[in-house]
C-alpha cells in the first residue's frame, strides 16, 4: 500500500513538468514568432519607397551643388565685365603718368617767364602749348586736382611742409606740384605747402 501511494505521487510529479514544459515550448514559438518577423523582408512597396527617398535626398544634393556653381559662375562673369570695364576706363593710366613729368616741365616754363615777366611771343606759344596739352589730357578723363586755398584733403593732397599764412589752419597756401584725377581714381595727389594759420605775434591782442 505505502508503495502504490509513492507511485501515484510521482504520477502528479511527471504531470506538473509536463505542464511546465508545455508552457516553455508554448513561449518558444512566440519568440521565434517575433524574431522572424524583425528579419522579415520589406515588401516592394517599402523597398520602392526607400529608393525615391534615397534619390530625392540625391537630387536635392544635386540642386545644392548647381546653385552654387550658377552663384559662382555670375559672380565670376560680373568680376570678369568689372574687371574688362576698368581696363578700358583705365587702360591708359602708365602711359599718362610718364606724360605728367612733361606737362610739369612745361608749366615751370611759364612760371619762369613770368617772373622774368617776360611778354615774348615764345612765352604765349608755350602758353597755347600747354593749354592744348591739359584740354587732350581732359578728353582722356584726366583733370587737375585743385589745391591753393582748398582744405587739405590727405585723399588727393600731399604736405610737403607747413609755413604761417593768412589762410586758416590746415588750408593749402600753394601747390609745389600739381595733381590730377584720372576719371575718379587718383592718377597722382598734389604737392602742397599747408598753413599754419597767422603768425603768433599777429594773433596776441595788444596789452
Amino acid at each position: 500500500m505505502e508503495k502504490k501511494g509513492h507511485h501515484k505521487k510521482s504520477n502528479k510529479e511527471d504531470n506538473a513538468i509536463e505542464v511546465k514544459i508545455e508552457g516553455k515550448n508554448q513561449e518558444k514559438p512566440a519568440a521565434e514568432s517575433a524574431r522572424a518577423e524583425e528579419k522579415k523582408e520589406p515588401t516592394p512597396l517599402e523597398k520602392l519607397q526607400a529608393q525615391l527617398d534615397e534619390k530625392t535626398r540625391e537630387s536635392s544634393e544635386y540642386f545644392d551643388k548647381w546653385l552654387r556653381l550658377r552663384a559662382e559662375m555670375e559672380n565670376f562673369k560680373k568680376r570678369m565685365l568689372k574687371e574688362k570695364a576698368d581696363h578700358l576706363k583705365f587702360g591708359n593710366e602708365d602711359l599718362l603718368k610718364a606724360l605728367l613729368p612733361i606737362l610739369d616741365n612745361v608749366n615751370r616754363a611759364i612760371d619762369h617767364g613770368k617772373n622774368e615777366r617776360e611778354n615774348s611771343p615764345l612765352l604765349a606759344g608755350v602758353e597755347m602749348i600747354h593749354k592744348e596739352f591739359l584740354d587732350t589730357l581732359e578728353r582722356f578723363g584726366v583733370k587737375p586736382i585743385r589745391a591753393a586755398g582748398e582744405v587739405f584733403d590727405p585723399e588727393k593732397h600731399e604736405a610737403i611742409s607747413q609755413e604761417e599764412s593768412d589762410l586758416e589752419t590746415n588750408r593749402v597756401v600753394s601747390a609745389v606740384q600739381n595733381g590730377y584725377f584720372y576719371h575718379d581714381r587718383l592718377l597722382r595727389p598734389a604737392k602742397v605747402i599747408v598753413s599754419k594759420g597767422r603768425p603768433q605775434a599777429e594773433k596776441e591782442p595788444p596789452a
